[in-house]
């Protein structure tokens, strides 16, 4: 198993695999985004796709584990690697590989690693001494009537 970077160049050629996974996500984050945000965003090279790739399995559906989405966000004081997506299928083959992303951002100049994710990945995270500093709460707000 292995976490692989996708250029800009490349998104329009992968994005039937990815898609999906986008699209998943976005579902369970109460959909601030289509997927076509991001895809457009990825091929702008303001964020970066990776796709977990197991290339011993004999057909793409097999091989292709999950996406992650990243983008370095330069802040005042500190340059942030932030994931708003990290999903797939069979975590537990590939969650150690958040250690390469970490290289990748140490490479750009990152300060610190941000995830928006759900709550169970504190737990998962714990053993790569991630620790929860913030949570977000979200609350869909009635339009008023007229």
């Amino acid at each position: 198993m292995d976490i692989v970077y996708i250029p800009p160049q490349d998104i329009d050629r992968v994005w039937v695999i990815a898609k999906p996974y986008v699209d998943d996500a976005l579902a369970y984050s109460n959909r601030h985004h289509h997927s076509n945000h991001f895809k457009n965003l990825l091929k702008k090279g303001k964020l970066q796709l990776w796709i977990l790739w197991d290339g011993k399995k004999a057909t793409t559906e097999e091989k292709i584990n999950g996406v992650v989405v990243s983008e370095v966000i330069q802040r005042s004081i500190k340059k942030v690697f932030h994931l708003p997506i990290v999903t797939g299928k069979n975590r537990q083959q590939w969650q150690h590989l958040i250690e390469k992303l970490e290289d990748f951002a140490k490479k750009q100049g990152c300060d610190l690693m941000e995830l928006v994710a759900r709550p169970g990945w504190q737990k998962i995270l714990d053993k790569y001494n991630y620790k929860k500093t913030h949570v977000v709460l979200e609350k869909t707000l009635e339009k008023e009537k007229d």
